[in-house]
C-alpha cells in the first residue's frame, strides 16, 4: 500500500453536512488560542544537547570501529581507501549515526517546530483555519499517529487540497 493510497480522492471532494459546518464554525470562532509552554531558549538548548549527544555517540562508534578493527572486515578497496583518507571514515560513521538518530527523533522535531509556530504565530494567522481541529493541531495528531513522514504528507494534502473557500469542516487524521 503506497502513501498515495492513504488519502482517498473522495475525501477531498466530500461536502460537509450543515451540522458539521455549524460545529466547526462555533469551534473556529469561539475557541481559545492555546500557546504551548515553549520558547526559543528551550529549543536552542535541546538542539545543542542533541548535537553534543550525537558527537559523543559518533566519537564512541569511531573508537569502537578503530579499536576492534571493524573496517578490516570490509573489502580491500574500501579498507585501503579508508586508510588513505581517515576523514571519510569519520564522515561515513557520522552519516550513519545521524540518519539513525534522525529516524528516531524526527517526529519530535516536527512536533516541536509546530509548537513553536503555535507559540509565536499572531492570532490573526492562527484564526484563519476553518477546520476542527486546526491545521497545526491536525499536523501534531497526524505526526503522532502515523509518524513524521506520513503525518506530514497527510498534513500537506490537507493544506494544499482542502484548505480552500469558506466552508467550515471537521477533519481528523
Amino acid at each position: 500500500m503506497g502513501i498515495i493510497s492513504l488519502v482517498k480522492k473522495n475525501d477531498f471532494e466530500r461536502i460537509p453536512t450543515q451540522w458539521e459546518q455549524d460545529v466547526a464554525e462555533i469551534y473556529v470562532n469561539e475557541r481559545q488560542i492555546i500557546r504551548p509552554d515553549t520558547n526559543i531558549k528551550k529549543v536552542l538548548i535541546t538542539i545543542l544537547l542533541f548535537i553534543l549527544a550525537t558527537s559523543v555517540v559518533i566519537w564512541f562508534v569511531y573508537y569502537v570501529f578503530t579499536t576492534f578493527s571493524i573496517f578490516e572486515y570490509s573489502s580491500s578497496k574500501l579498507r585501503n581507501f579508508l586508510n588513505m583518507h581517515p576523514v571519510f571514515s569519520i564522515l561515513i560513521i557520522s552519516s550513519i549515526v545521524f540518519l539513525i538518530e534522525l529516524f528516531f527523533c524526527f517526529k519530535y522535531a516536527v512536533i516541536g517546530a509546530i509548537k513553536l509556530y503555535q507559540r509565536y504565530a499572531p492570532e490573526e494567522i492562527r484564526r484563519r483555519c476553518l477546520f476542527m481541529p486546526t491545521c497545526s493541531e491536525y499536523t501534531i495528531m497526524a505526526v503522532s499517529k502515523y509518524g513524521a513522514v506520513i503525518g506530514l504528507f497527510k498534513s500537506y494534502n490537507r493544506l494544499v487540497y482542502r484548505c480552500r473557500g469558506n466552508i467550515y469542516q471537521i477533519d481528523y487524521p
